[in-house]
């Protein structure tokens, strides 16, 4: 069976040339796990939400003007301390700097015949239960710099209708995943860490229904700061179920807003129809000495993959995430007000209300399954577009990526 060398990291927070000089050189792929931190100039601080002690541009704007290239192939997604503004010029995903993709809010790609999903930012309960539908916009002020990271309802829709994923990336971990790994040796790596276990509040409640209905191969997330592994065998049981949960707040994000009403019960999940592999969690550290903050693994490739990308160096669009922002994009458009009746705490707790969107996908599929391979080969069409010296207030630069995406595939643009 072939097999695909890939590294996973953490947390980036603007370390790249030292995550590039730590990785092997037989590295074909490199996974990030959010807090990126793609600052193109100084003016990108009105869109971080760090104290202004953390405030550095670090490496990212070398490789943003050319002055240096990624030696590998990297794909990230964002996490809770990123230049948002920049990101959400890219809501789709694209390319921050040559050879680095971001995939976007929401985003599907396929390399070498392997699967990758993931989104962006991290949960939290007072964003996610009363402002599902916000879009923020610039400039921000001290709580839309935190908001507009906070994970959406629309995207998890997304996220909930993939099928057949290898890989999701996430920045959070999913509630309850310590329940499946060595617990003890985490709590005492990280003994502050107890009391968000004892009440469920250690992770996304989101992700937690990801994983047990999506099921992929890896589940990747940074975020806490520690490495830890799991493995969920889905055909047992979930473990007895933890009341109360609620979002975490951790390291420069604890002014993040939260309300103990939001609090969530979710009931023990039964296994439905049997799964041939478990899930393979792996959470990564920041980038730092004597820190866990990566690790390469060799992921098999199935031989009978009929993928184009298989023989391909090129990156794919997933055809299933072109579909799924199609039919979410076009409905929040067509159908808005309906759109906005869909109670997210109704659909955390029973997904039924996101069933009649699945045959709506299914057509766009059968369409997309028109076209010929080519279409869906990820341009390599990254252009500086916000220059490198920009002072002053930060605005928006329509990103030429999202226009040729948003063309191309009948994707309403961003409203910015």
């Amino acid at each position: 069976m072939k097999t695909l060398r890939v590294a996973i990291e953490g947390c980036c927070h603007g370390d790249l040339q030292k995550i590039y000089n730590g990785i092997p050189s037989s590295t074909e792929l490199l996974l990030i796990c959010g807090d990126f931190q793609a600052l193109r100039s100084t003016s990108d601080y009105q869109a971080l939400n760090v104290p202004e002690k953390y405030r550095r541009l670090g490496d990212f704007q070398s490789y943003y003007t050319g002055k240096k290239k990624a030696p590998v192939l990297t794909i990230f997604v964002g996490g809770n301390h990123e230049s948002s503004s920049y990101l959400q010029e890219l809501k789709y995903g694209g390319w921050v700097a040559p050879n680095i993709y971001y995939l976007g809010e929401f985003g599907g790609v396929h390399y070498k015949g392997l699967s990758i999903c993931g989104w962006s930012g991290i949960y939290n309960p007072h964003t996610y239960m009363n402002r599902p539908f916000n879009v923020e916009k610039l400039p921000f002020d001290s709580s839309s710099i935190r908001s507009v990271y906070h994970q959406k309802l629309p995207n998890f829709l997304k996220m909930y209708l993939m099928k057949d994923i290898n890989v999701v990336l996430s920045h959070d971990w999913p509630v309850g995943i310590e329940q499946y790994g060595d617990k003890e040796k985490l709590l005492k790596q990280k003994p502050y860490f107890a009391q968000d276990v004892k009440k469920g509040q250690l992770g996304s409640p989101l992700n937690k229904v990801l994983l047990h209905h999506l099921k992929p191969q890896y589940w990747f997330s940074g975020h806490l700061h520690v490495k830890f592994e799991a493995n969920v065998n889905h055909n047992k049981p979930e473990p007895k179920p933890v009341k109360n949960v609620n979002e975490i707040s951790l390291d420069m994000d604890s002014s993040d807003e939260a309300s103990d009403d939001d609090s969530q019960e979710h009931k023990k999940v039964k296994p439905n129809a049997h799964v041939e592999h478990d899930t393979h969690f792996l959470a990564l550290d920041k980038y730092g000495p004597r820190r866990s903050y990566f690790k390469v693994i060799d992921v098999p490739i199935s031989e009978n993959r009929s993928h184009p990308s298989v023989d391909s160096e090129e990156l794919y669009y997933d055809k299933q995430a072109i579909a799924i922002n199609r039919v979410v994009e076009r409905y929040a458009t067509d159908h808005k007000a309906e759109f906005e009746l869909i109670d997210p705490r109704e659909v955390l707790r029973n997904q039924k209300k996101f069933e009649k969107f699945i045959p709506l996908v299914a057509k766009e599929l059968e369409k997309l399954d028109q076209l010929d391979d080519g279409s869906f080969k990820i341009p390599r069409n990254f252009e500086v577009v916000a220059p490198a010296d920009h002072e002053g207030d930060l605005k928006y630069f329509p990103n030429n990526q999202t226009e040729v995406y948003c063309r191309k595939f009948g994707i309403p643009p961003p409203d910015l």
